[in-house]
């Protein structure tokens, strides 16, 4: 993968990406740093300023490309875009992934260098990075995070560093509280964020890019979401109040989790939506978004009805009628059926349940995620795996791919997550 960092200014790619090019570096990606601006008077010590920042950074002198832009006077137009293709074209340079700023800022050249960007190369993969100084928190996305921490921080440090003409202004604010504040979304002391975007024929980049990110909620859920709602399906009887269904408080709890996260980590708003599965809109929401079956075939009517019958269902939760007894988990394709377990008192011992990611065969390029125990237990535990992927990650790595996952596993009370029993994979 080729990457081309683009700033509209010397310091703004070590403000926004200095520890996302690092990372990329230490990932083998080839890296170049493309420049728009100078500034009137000081040319060349800007320049020189932000080479020795670059190679703190481990990008040397020849990958550092200046297009000689105005400084204030950046704009979008035929000028500006055929002096960074020539500049590109020049080093023998089409990137794959395109990192520069994002759209949500109030200085209008970073905004400018945004457009100027998208309209410069195709095919790519776009990461957007906000800065300090001029960042509009309320409409940045963030979907991308890289730790700034131990050898990345002192790296970012030594390339801050080397704008010494910089230093009044660098200090204006503080960059670690900034990173601070990105962190907290996905779980990490401090961390750089970035919007993803993609262009047609970048789509099987993304699982390099996000293979960047250092926060495993963001990577499962932006294979799902992207940027839209998510409606998750939640319990609705066939037959309510029958002796074998369990009162809903595991599986609330587990909703209760995913709804905190999606609202804490996934700015600005959360897709989150919910609605019973015996909703009258089921079927339009199928065919329109991505959604989360939350419960096994007796408290959820769409894995009934509909899940549990896709022709890709390995796995599946089910119950025998006349219902005299528990649902199960049961494979379709060797018919073995796993029974749950309770103690006198009705209180689970073991579960058994499924999660999966799997296509929405009613929406094309959409997913259905399958959160399903044999008993509410079960469901609350695939939930609170959807609510922290990290706490699991012999679970997280099946699910790092682009394909349809099924991991059934099996659950227990006095044990932490969930133990893998299978995995299918397409």
């Amino acid at each position: 993968m080729r990457l081309l960092a683009i700033g509209a200014h010397p310091d703004d790619i070590e403000i926004g990406a200095a520890a996302l090019l690092t990372k990329a570096q230490r990932h083998g990606i080839d890296t170049h740093v493309l420049i728009l601006t100078d500034e009137r008077g000081c040319r060349e010590a800007r320049r020189a300023e932000a080479v020795v920042a670059a190679e703190s950074l481990g990008v040397p002198q020849d990958r550092v490309i200046f297009a000689g832009l105005a400084d204030g006077r950046l704009r979008v137009d035929r000028t500006s875009v055929s002096r960074v293709r020539e500049k590109a074209a020049a080093c023998g340079l089409q990137p794959d992934l395109v990192v520069t700023h994002t759209l949500a800022d109030s200085h209008n050249d970073h905004v400018e260098a945004n457009r100027i960007a998208h309209a410069a190369f195709r095919k790519c993969v776009f990461l957007h990075f906000s800065t300090y100084l001029s960042s509009e928190r309320e409409r940045f996305a963030p979907r991308v995070f890289v730790a700034v921490s131990g050898a990345t921080l002192e790296k970012k440090a030594r390339a801050l560093a080397a704008y010494e003409s910089q230093q009044s202004r660098l200090e204006r604010a503080d960059l670690a509280d900034y990173e601070g504040r990105l962190g907290a979304l996905a779980r990490l002391d401090r961390a750089e964020a970035f919007e993803v975007s993609r262009q047609e024929g970048a789509d099987g980049l993304v699982e390099e890019v996000l293979a960047l990110s250092e926060s495993p909620f963001h990577r499962f859920w932006t294979r799902v979401v992207a940027s839209k709602e998510i409606t998750l399906f939640y319990e609705a009887y066939a037959v309510p109040g029958a002796a074998i269904d369990w009162p809903s408080s595991h599986s609330n709890t587990g909703r209760d989790r995913l709804r905190q996260a999606f609202r804490d980590q996934w700015l600005p708003y959360s897709p989150l939506r919910e609605t019973g599965s015996g909703s009258s809109s089921v079927q339009q929401i199928l065919e329109s978004q991505s959604v989360i079956l939350a419960g096994g075939a007796v408290s959820n009517l769409i894995v009934r009805d509909i899940y549990n019958r896709f022709r890709s269902t390995v796995w599946s939760i089910d119950y025998e009628m006349p219902r005299v007894g528990p649902a199960y988990l049961h494979n379709r394709s060797t018919q073995a059926r796993m029974h749950p377990r309770f103690d006198a008192a009705g209180n689970t011992v073991l579960d058994f349940g499924v999660l999966a990611r799997v296509a929405n065969p009613y929406a094309p390029g959409e997913h259905v995620v399958c959160a399903a125990g044999a008993s509410g237990f079960g469901t609350r535990v695939a939930l609170e795996f959807l609510a922290d992927p990290g706490a699991q990650p012999e679970v997280m790595k099946h699910f790092e791919t682009r394909g349809n996952v099924q991991v059934a596993f099996c659950a227990r009370p006095d044990s932490h997550g969930m133990e893998v029993l299978d995995v299918c994979h397409d």
